[in-house]
């Protein structure tokens, strides 16, 4: 994988806008944000593994 890819940076900054956007949603409106943190940090990690995994795929 090339790191100078210009749709893998894309992908990486749209994954963090995806982990950080609910927990800011919430917490602007003033609910708690223990929820809502600890299952964006669970899933955000697999959901870049596998976005990662299938780019790899193609390539072959």
């Amino acid at each position: 994988m090339d790191l100078s890819d210009l749709e893998f940076w894309a992908l990486l900054t749209i994954a963090i806008l995806g982990l950080f956007v609910p927990v800011i949603i919430l917490w602007w409106k003033g609910h708690p944000i223990m929820s809502i943190a600890v299952l964006s940090l669970g899933f955000w990690p697999g959901a870049l593994i596998l976005a990662l995994w299938l780019r790899h795929r193609q390539d072959l």
